[in-house]
């Protein structure tokens, strides 16, 4: 037997179809609502009447999410505005207990009330079944004005060989799938760029036919057991070259090669320190301030926040703000202000402030993208800033899945790899993160010199820091340097390196440091050791402890 057809109801004069899963107005035109939202609206739909609690709508439109409530008031204000119930007439708030929806008795259209309670049992399943595709579902986050489009065109084969030939269509492929993953621009899928392959035409016109802003072009030649190949990316209107690189491999060993190519190819084109983001920064500096669309202020918040310092992280902070406050939906957005909100407390802000608002942008980020893995990395970061370690893995765990060989991801990762009792491993993410992006950009040098210092590889951790400005430092940097010289029997400038991390902090402690709530007990004692060693002061004043849930205390404080 079919089931029951999903009804239809009006509302405030508008008419929402379940069936569908859409919302017309009086004219019949289309009203945009984010998928998370017209769930919340289905809901309260077909619950109308009753109080639905913010819990039940939680459990039911993020079933595998953790979010707040504000993720539920973002949705009620956004049905609001698509009814046009300013006078919550329709959508009632019930104060702290959840909603109610006021419909009039024949609000469903054309359906016996038996449907209704079908449509319930047909809904309910329906969101049992979203909890195992969501990434389809919530997927599909508003493409930003101004974000970009890229091509990978078919490599040009000149070793004239049926194997080559193989190589230069895998490698294209490849490259075409590692760049699809990075959700700041959008790429063609190859059946519509095979068609250029052997064919003589400009950039401009693939790209006018296409309808893209960035080329991406190669070529392989193979001679004397050798594999020479290049990679370019060009502006499509312009043709000018934007980044080329080439490699010299033997060819015993197609797919390694192929494999490896790919994945630096992709990092250094994708990602927040790629080739096209930096493009997009330069075209957004060119415009006056009042013109920039929100993906434009989304870059150059980015570029901000690379500088990792903090004057330039509360301008990032700033122009974050204002993107997502021209376009909400932007998820990456709001993974870019998890970071600009989470570093600053390691130039001295207000750690609960900013850990709270740092938390609210990693759960939007998720909630907005739920395919975007660096979303789920924030998420992982937050979960870690609040010692949930468990749920902090599993959306770590997520984001390598989506992303095993993207640089960002790799190298978030290698942070907390020592929380999660993994310290080598995250030295070896570190290997790794580098050996894919050489150029590795200014904020990942902290990551990398935290997670070698963590794994005992304290000269790797000095030369990390080596790169880095004192500016660039925060508070963790000033603790890892004067223990790290100490670990390697550099007395002397080991307790130069502790004069200076005083005059930057001049409240650091043993006691203090220890007691961040993300430190697991190996990470400690390897903490209080080598702090020890350069001689920092061990005991932290009560008022410092009082705001730790459970304080670390040395055995020599206690005594006093």
């Amino acid at each position: 037997m079919d089931p029951s057809p999903l009804p239809t109801f009006t509302i405030n004069g508008f008419v929402a179809d379940l069936g569908s899963e859409t919302l017309h107005d009086r004219k019949g035109n289309a009203l945009a609502l984010r998928p998370q939202a017209f769930m919340v609206l289905r809901h309260l739909l077909l619950n109308s009447g009753r109080l639905v609690t913010k819990d039940e709508l939680i459990e039911t439109v993020w079933p595998a999410t953790a979010v707040t409530d504000d993720s539920i008031v973002q949705c009620i204000h956004e049905i609001r505005r698509a009814l046009n119930d300013d006078a919550h007439a329709v959508l009632k708030t019930v104060p702290r207990r959840g909603y109610r929806l006021v419909l009039p008795t024949n609000a469903a259209i054309g359906l016996p009330r038996r449907s209704l309670v079908a449509a319930s049992i047909v809904g309910v399943l329906m969101i049992i079944a979203g909890a195992a595709a969501s990434w389809w579902l919530l997927g599909s986050p508003s493409t930003p004005i101004g974000k970009p489009v890229v091509a990978v065109l078919p490599f040009d084969n000149y070793g004239d060989s049926e194997a080559t030939g193989r190589l230069a269509d895998g490698l294209a492929e490849d490259i075409i799938t590692d760049l699809a993953r990075f959700p700041e621009f959008q790429v063609i899928a190859r059946h519509s760029t095979q068609i250029y392959a052997g064919r003589s035409i400009t950039s401009a016109e693939i790209g006018k036919a296409l309808g893209v802003s960035f080329l991406v072009q190669g070529s392989i030649l193979r001679r004397a057991g050798r594999l020479r190949i290049t990679a370019q990316l060009l502006d499509a209107a312009t043709g000018k070259h934007l980044w080329s690189d080439r490699w010299d491999r033997p060819h015993e060993d197609l797919f390694a090669i192929q494999t490896e190519i790919s994945e630096q190819v992709s990092n250094r084109l994708g990602g927040g320190s790629g080739v096209i983001e930096e493009a997009g920064r330069i075209a957004a500096h060119r415009k006056p301030p009042s013109d920039l669309t929100a993906y434009e202020l989304y870059l150059l918040g980015t570029e901000k926040l690379a500088k990792i310092n903090r004057a330039d992280v509360e301008e990032a902070i700033k122009l974050l703000k204002r993107a997502v406050e021209l376009d909400p939906g932007l998820a990456r957005a709001w993974v870019e202000l998890y970071h600009a909100y989470g570093v600053m407390p390691s130039f001295g802000a207000d750690f609960e402030a900013n850990f709270r608002l740092a938390a609210e942008a990693a759960e939007r980020a998720v909630m907005l993208d739920p395919s975007d893995a660096e979303a789920h990395a924030v998420l992982g970061f937050s979960f870690g800033d609040r010692n949930d370690l468990a749920r902090a893995k599993m959306e770590f765990d997520t984001a390598l899945r989506m992303a095993p060989n993207q640089f960002e991801i790799l190298t978030f990762y290698a942070f907390l790899a020592s929380s999660f009792g993994e310290p080598q491993r995250g030295a070896e993410m570190t290997d790794q993160a580098i050996r894919l992006n050489p150029n590795y950009p200014m904020w990942s040098r902290r990551i990398f010199a935290a997670a070698y210092f963590m794994a005992g590889r304290y000269e790797d951790a000095l030369r990390m820091q080596k790169q880095m400005g004192q500016e660039n430092y925060g508070r963790r940097m000033w603790v890892y340097r004067p223990a790290a010289l100490a670990a390697t029997g550099r007395t002397v400038e080991a307790k130069t390196a502790l004069a200076e991390a005083l005059k930057w902090f001049p409240d650091l402690t043993i006691e203090g440091f220890v007691s961040l709530p993300d430190t697991i007990e190996d990470d400690r004692r390897r903490l209080i050791e080598t702090m020890r060693l350069a001689g920092f002061p061990p005991c932290a004043k009560p008022e410092a402890l009082a705001r730790f849930e459970k304080p670390v205390r040395l055995p020599e404080c206690v005594e006093r």
